[in-house]
């Protein structure tokens, strides 16, 4: 499992969900902030990530995850994508417009909703 900022350079959120789901134990690489959708993509599939957390501050940046999914799903890549940030609590469908699997509210329900994600 990895965490990013996408094109973003907010950092608060993603602290907070990785110190969440590294205390319940879960294996977490971070790719920081102001990754590339280019990189995030290259990254992931490298580390062999099955599930990718992407965070947002702004709507452009949202938005570009939607050129994340689109080339992992080109690339042959099975990776879940769980998205989080202020543009998807604004706008409720906005993570299935962009092609996520699943999509955080807060980092409180980060362990559940990478529980609902892996199945179980």
């Amino acid at each position: 499992m990895a965490i990013a900022v996408l094109e973003d350079y907010h950092l608060l959120g993603k602290r907070l969900v990785c110190t969440v789901l590294r205390s319940a134990g879960f294996d977490l690489l971070d790719y920081g902030h102001g990754i590339t959708v280019d990189e995030l993509v290259k990254r992931s599939i490298e580390d062999g990530i099955q599930i990718l957390l992407i965070s947002t501050l702004m709507l452009k940046s949202a938005l570009r995850v939607k050129d994340a999914t689109v080339k992992l799903h080109e690339a042959g890549a099975d990776i879940k994508v769980v998205v989080g940030g202020a543009p998807f609590l604004l706008d409720h469908k906005l993570w299935q417009d962009v092609g996520a699997d699943a999509m955080g509210r807060s980092a409180s329900e980060a362990v559940e909703v990478i529980k609902q994600v892996m199945g179980g």
